[in-house]
């Protein structure tokens, strides 16, 4: 999914949602429907002739449903026949089946002469699909975001299609098919070159695998008054530099390390050096003032030679060689005016390791992240998150999140908002739900999907780098919804700024570090 450039973050809704501020804009505040519709159809034929700009010079079809979809769709036919474009409209239900808005339209088509065929399912499939065949470009008016069952019958025979001709489709509000609140393949779906949406973007455009159909997406104003739309209490966006960059404010020039934040990090065990090695050096890559890792003593030689900006601290250690819980009280008093704490990236599964990181997480007395094997100690035990007595933040992929919730890997991942959204609330936990499209959930309800990053990142240690990321912006006194965000967004932007344009793998987690710096200073000088 490509978004073009806003200037503020981008709400996501439901398809609920957007039904009540459309009845809202119509009945409470008295804008017509039709008023709607045409401001929709005019910014998406706008749009559409930006994405292909001969567009009018091309043979074009509408794919028209019969519900208001549909009704755009016919707008949009009467606008490119009104700039002399080759134009025609297929009608998959008989005019019978349409009403209000929709029907005024199509009768206007009728009248001005736009060429209208309406399908007739008792006559040969191939033989009236050919006017979709001969078209250069398709409009896909046939389903909206009100669609919630499967695509069956005719519907299901023409989007396979159209998909099968690899033409250019051009999709109004949301690709046919899609789930707009779950972004869901309803049985089949258009794979759309590009899709305007109108007034908000749907969960549907932004989460796998509706993203992947929508193609370029574009947000169309249609007149619906700002008070309904942030008056409807949506707390759902996507996480791009727009979201971003009102957290990310210049330094002032007095700054030096001590209001920079201190960041205690408890990570790396024998094998697993790097894990530790490579959160320290993103936590102070994205800015914090002091970064102390806790290290087992017999490792501490090796991580004074690894990090050179980062002060280690040895503790004890088990015959294992990592963290003892005889460690808990020095940890406990080093931080105790300290500003925020990270750790389970290479700790180790050993059982009194995984004993320390669960007295750690209720003992703590700062903000801290979670992550790697702190996350599968707690998940023995989820109840020691309740008795925290400091904000947490998880950052868990989806194994580990099934782990915490003793459901299937596959469960998690057919409902990612809902799972992150359901956990935070109900322990009262930060929660980052890593994959494609990260999701951030706070348990006051605020929740963000992330638009960054590259396939290149599916490597080892990049979520060491991201929980240094999240620790750093912790420890520079960000709330843990902002932090959490922050790193999420940052760690994908600065994959996708040093290998983007190179190839989708063979990224290193450590060629990120340097681009991280790149990232926060555009974001710093954001308008």
């Amino acid at each position: 999914m490509l978004l073009e450039d806003g200037a503020a973050a981008m709400l996501l809704v439901t398809a609920s949602e957007m039904a009540e501020m459309d009845r809202r804009t119509i009945e409470d505040i008295g804008i017509p429907g039709a008023v709607l519709m045409e401001n929709a159809a005019r910014g998406a034929a706008a749009f559409f002739e930006q994405v292909v700009p001969d567009l009018v010079q091309r043979r074009i079809v509408v794919l028209a449903g019969s519900g208001n979809n549909g009704g755009d769709g016919f707008v949009l036919a009467r606008l490119f026949f009104n700039k002399g474009a080759r134009v025609r409209t297929v009608c998959l239900r008989p005019p019978d089946r349409l009403k209000g808005d929709a029907l005024t339209n199509f009768r206007i088509l009728e009248k001005i002469g736009v060429p209208v065929a309406v399908w007739d399912e008792s006559q040969d499939f191939k033989a009236q699909f050919e006017a979709v065949e001969d078209a250069d470009v398709i409009v896909d008016a046939i389903l909206g975001t009100g669609l919630q069952s499967e695509v069956r019958g005719l519907y299901r025979r023409v989007i396979d299609a159209v998909n099968a001709l690899g033409n250019p489709v051009l999709s109004v509000d949301i690709p046919s098919g899609i789930d707009g609140s779950t972004g869901r393949v309803m049985g089949t779906a258009i794979r759309a070159t590009a899709t305007a949406t109108f007034a908000l973007a749907k969960i549907g455009h932004a989460v796998p695998p509706g993203e992947e159909h929508s193609g370029i997406l574009k947000v169309i104003d249609i007149g619906i008054p700002p008070l309904v739309a942030h008056g409807s209490g949506i707390r759902r966006f996507l996480l791009d530099a727009a979201a971003c960059a009102p957290w990310l404010r210049p330094r002032p020039a007095e700054t030096h390390k001590g209001h920079a934040g201190h960041l205690g990090v408890l990570a790396g065990s024998p094998g697993k050096t790097g894990a530790a090695a490579l959160l320290c050096q993103g936590a102070a890559k994205a800015g914090a003032g002091l970064v102390t890792l806790f290290v087992p003593s017999g490792l501490n030689p090796i991580m004074e030679v690894k990090l050179t900006e980062v002060m280690t601290l040895p503790i004890s250690q088990t015959l294992e060689g990592t963290a003892s819980l005889e460690a808990l009280e020095g940890i406990l008093g080093f931080m105790e005016d300290k500003e925020a704490f990270a750790m389970g990236p290479g700790s180790s599964l050993q059982p009194e390791t995984r004993e320390l990181m669960r007295r750690l997480v209720t003992e703590i007395r700062c903000p801290a992240v979670l992550d790697a094997d702190a996350l599968t100690a707690v998940s023995e035990d989820p109840a020691v998150l309740s008795r925290a007595q400091a904000p947490l933040i998880l950052t868990p992929h989806p194994g580990e999140m099934a782990r915490l919730t003793g459901e299937s890997t596959g469960t998690i991942q057919a409902d990612r908002l809902g799972t992150a959204s359901r956990f935070s609330e109900k322990h009262g936990v930060f929660l980052v739900l890593k994959g494609h499209r990260t999701v951030v959930a706070a348990p006051d309800g605020r929740l963000a999907v992330n638009g960054s990053g590259t396939p290149a990142m599916a490597s080892g240690g990049m979520g060491d780098v991201l929980t240094g990321l999240i620790g750093a912006f912790l420890a520079q006194g960000f709330d843990p919804f902002e932090a959490a965000c922050l790193g999420v967004y940052i760690h994908g932007a600065a994959a996708e700024e040093v290998h983007a344009a190179v190839a989708t793998r063979g990224l290193l987690a450590s060629e990120i570090l340097p681009a991280i710096p790149i990232v926060i200073g555009r974001l710093e000088r954001s308008p």
